[in-house]
């Protein structure tokens, strides 16, 4: 049991989902065994990784190292679950009459190929197989995206494809001139593409060359992460797409893509020192978590409002790795975990809260409390975690970033990150108090609340939101501080 196996199982999954027969009864009970089966497979992997056994394949092109596995568990904890949840929501779609069943096979099976991709990205040692990886993922996520063929969907998928594209082609030239300035300094040229071999080799680098590597890395990968300014394809996709693949998209790819931009901040920090690539996070962190807070203030779509809280927190990310130290690391990284789940719940309520409205719109909402009082509790609990309420999982990642650039001096720092999240915790908690407990404006089409089995995804994930937010997970605390330690060339982490 390794890479290659895992690998290869992911896309027989998506070729058997595609030759299925055309039965829903059939088709979604499978699609939850084979994401149980990822599940498992997956979380084996993890867990022998955090106890110190390394997996690799194709010579070393493919290594699942403790950062690696960090993104990986999301893969299989968030992908499990949100596919979960598509089961159900689709099953409401198809019934609604707005899809038929031959999408939805299209689309269990068109998630395997998804789920193959991040998961490809997770395990790449090779920067240009790296590259590969996260730009396939844009392919077979637009798919996802406009499963239901209507304009908006569509438009939404296209613009998704060609903004992603453009930015990654920076990436790419990231990756040919790191492999251009390594490529002397390596007794094998193969290995200078390898990031174990790069970050052995930092010290040798051209530092000028560097720079210039991290800048186009930014700009490529931060693109697909939802980095200001090149963010605009994100409100559009998250918004239009199905609300699992929304969970999907917010909860998995967007870290993906930070992995990757992770991976060269390693390299190019260790090679010309931290502080040129921690100025260049901390300028994009701040500027993407004071536009995406200001836009949150005007937003009545709660899909919209939720993809404008992913920016902010892949702004948060950015932020935390631009305070640096080997704690801002660690903050940064388990920040991505606890995003994940808080946003995989958040957009599988918005599930819920449309088939109850029949709307996103929260001004025509209202009264939620009354009508489904789980959905609005598990609806509450993503807010209070995207806020950053002590007890939540983003709590821990927020104080702890709070304390790296306290530790550090960074006292405006400081100030910028608290008056950022000063203003989304106004905006969320003013949303959530409208469309929850405030009279009911518009028309209510399913009046109550959805059955426990239909909401066992949500429960698990906000069990998982809290359960990270007051207890240390041993083995997901381990692997989190060997990353850092991977990122910073530390050689005692923080535990």
């Amino acid at each position: 049991m390794g890479l290659y196996e895992l690998l290869a199982m992911q896309l027989i999954f998506a070729v058997i989902m595609f030759f299925m027969p055309k039965n829903l009864k059939f088709l979604s009970p499978l699609h939850i065994a084979f994401n149980t089966i990822n599940l498992v497979f997956i979380m084996c992997l993890v867990l022998q990784t955090a106890g110190g056994m390394k997996f690799s394949a194709f010579e070393n092109i493919l290594v699942l190292d403790a950062l690696g596995a960090v993104f990986l568990t999301l893969v299989g904890i968030t992908g499990f679950l949100a596919n979960t949840y598509a089961t159900t929501y689709l099953k409401w779609e198809y019934e609604a009459g707005h899809i038929n069943i031959g999408k939805i096979k299209n689309y269990y099976a068109l998630s395997y190929v998804f789920i193959f991709t991040m998961s490809l990205s997770c395990v790449c040692n090779n920067m240009a197989v790296l590259w590969a990886a996260v730009e396939a993922t844009t392919l077979a996520s637009a798919f996802l995206v406009a499963v239901s063929s209507d304009r908006k969907s569509t438009e939404s998928g296209y613009k998704y494809i060609v903004l992603c594209s453009i930015g990654l082609a920076f990436a790419l030239y990231a990756t040919v001139l790191l492999y251009s300035s390594s490529y002397s300094v390596m007794s094998v040229s193969s290995d200078a593409m390898y990031f174990d071999t790069l970050i052995a080799n930092a010290a040798n680098l051209n530092p000028d060359v560097l720079k210039l590597v991290f800048i186009f890395a930014l700009i490529g990968y931060g693109t697909k992460a939802g980095l200001v300014p090149t963010h605009t394809w994100l409100p559009d996709a998250h918004a239009q797409g199905p609300a699992p693949t929304s969970a999907m998209l917010s909860g998995i790819l967007l870290k993906c893509a930070m992995l990757a931009l992770i991976r060269f901040y390693a390299i190019a920090g260790q090679a010309i020192g931290f502080d040129f690539v921690e100025n260049a996070m901390i300028v994009s962190g701040g500027l993407t978590l004071f536009i995406s807070a200001f836009f949150l203030i005007r937003q009545h779509d709660v899909k919209r409002m939720f993809a404008y809280h992913s920016i902010a927190h892949m702004g948060v990310i950015a932020f935390a790795l631009g305070v640096g130290s080997i704690l801002g690391v660690f903050a940064a990284i388990f920040h991505c975990m606890a995003h994940s789940f808080t946003k995989a719940l958040a957009f599988c309520s918005t599930g819920n809260i449309a088939r109850i409205y029949g709307t996103k719109d929260m001004h025509k909402m209202g009264g939620m409390m009354y009508i489904a009082p789980l959905t609005t509790v598990l609806f509450g609990i993503s807010i209070c975690s995207l806020v950053g309420v002590p007890g939540f999982a983003i709590f821990v990642s927020e104080f702890w970033t709070f304390k790296a650039a306290a530790a550090t001096g960074q006292y405006l720092a400081i100030a910028v990150f608290f008056i950022t999240l000063t203003i989304i915790f106004i905006a969320d908690f003013s949303h959530f108090f409208m469309s929850s407990f405030g009279p009911v404006v518009g028309k209510v089409h399913y009046n109550k609340e959805m059955k426990l089995s239909e909401n066992l995804p949500l429960i698990a994930l906000a069990t998982l939101i809290v359960a990270f937010g007051v207890y240390h997970f041993d083995w997901f605390m381990t692997l989190v501080d060997n990353a850092a330690m991977i990122v910073t060339g530390a050689q005692k982490g923080i535990l």
